[in-house]
């Protein structure tokens, strides 16, 4: 199905406004036709994590520590590289300049 004239004009805006507003959101948004990194490090993170589980069934199965442990490590390094960046080791960055003053002006 083919957009018409308008709404072409008006994701054209939407675009314009985004890259103005944000232009590092929009930069991240930009498609070339190539999976990002966060999509390459997703799937390569699940298949490791694929690959490890695998692994834990064939160390259960010889009933192999080693190989156990092998698999183990294979599923932390997939699960790691999964990961969003942001959302490795727990750490969460909050915005700056959104402090809320409020709450320690009241318990004063």
């Amino acid at each position: 199905m083919e957009l018409s004239e308008h709404e072409l004009r008006v994701l054209q805006e939407l675009e314009d406004d985004l890259r103005a507003g944000s232009p590092r959101l929009a930069r991240s948004l930009g498609g070339n036709g190539r999976p990002g990194p966060a999509l390459r490090h997703f799937v390569l993170g699940t298949a490791g994590m694929g690959l490890g589980i695998g692994l834990m069934c064939l160390a259960l199965v010889l009933r192999s520590v080693p190989v156990g442990a092998l698999a183990f490590a294979t599923m932390t390094a997939g699960a790691y590289l999964a990961a969003p960046p942001r959302a490795r080791f727990g750490v969460r960055l909050r915005p700056r300049g959104n402090r809320d003053d409020s709450r320690s002006t009241s318990e004063q």
